[in-house]
């Protein structure tokens, strides 16, 4: 038996993609209802602006990009390799999304954080979070060997993140895949390299 999902729930699921291909300007909350079926009223029931919709929002896909997270960083597979899998698996998301490829993050601080503190603080923390993760990783990387005692593994984990989120900015722009798979032919590899 398949459980009924509420309407926060859909509300929300709806939120991320609506974000993702619009950002936080280009988006009413009637278009959010309008995806889900529901009447006015039902939002108000469960947030309190559209701003807090937001917020929810990014605690959902939060949510889901931890659970990738440890899929990705668990197992046997090398430190780096494992980074490595977690940008192709990234890659691959992006080629199937459409027009809603991107990362929340990225769209959110682009489009709302000059206008909310809120949510600049909201999406400050959650860069934090995923640099943390990061962090962990090449710090096994560098325990195993694989990269030298002398990197700055802060600055090369913020030196990764901004890469990318570059790379998604243009894969946007220009409507392809290309930006992102030269990140991780390219500009992953040199970072690692440089610091190998």
């Amino acid at each position: 038996m398949t459980k009924r999902r509420n309407t926060r729930e859909l509300l929300v699921d709806e939120g991320v993609t609506a974000f993702l291909a619009r950002g936080y300007e280009g988006v009413g909350i009637q278009q959010i209802l309008a995806g889900v079926g529901v009447p006015k009223g039902s939002f108000y029931n469960h947030f309190a602006s559209k701003e807090d919709f937001a917020r929810e929002v990014i605690d959902a896909y939060e949510r889901r990009y931890e659970m990738f997270v440890t899929d990705c960083f668990s197992g046997d597979a090398a430190p780096l390799e494992q980074l490595r899998d977690y940008f192709a698996r990234l890659e691959e998301q992006m080629r199937d999304a459409g027009a809603s490829a991107g990362c929340l993050y990225g769209v959110l601080s682009q489009t709302s954080a000059p206008h909310s503190e809120v949510l600049r603080e909201c999406l400050k923390q959650a860069f934090a979070r995923w640099r943390a993760n990061l962090i962990k990783l090449l710090e096994a990387a560098r325990a195993a060997g694989d990269l030298t005692f002398a990197t700055d593994i802060g600055s090369l984990a913020d030196a990764i993140i901004d890469s990318y989120e570059g790379a998604l900015v243009r894969m946007r722009a220009e409507g392809s895949i290309a930006p992102v798979s030269r990140f991780r032919a390219v500009t992953l590899e040199r970072l690692l390299g440089a610091a190998g």
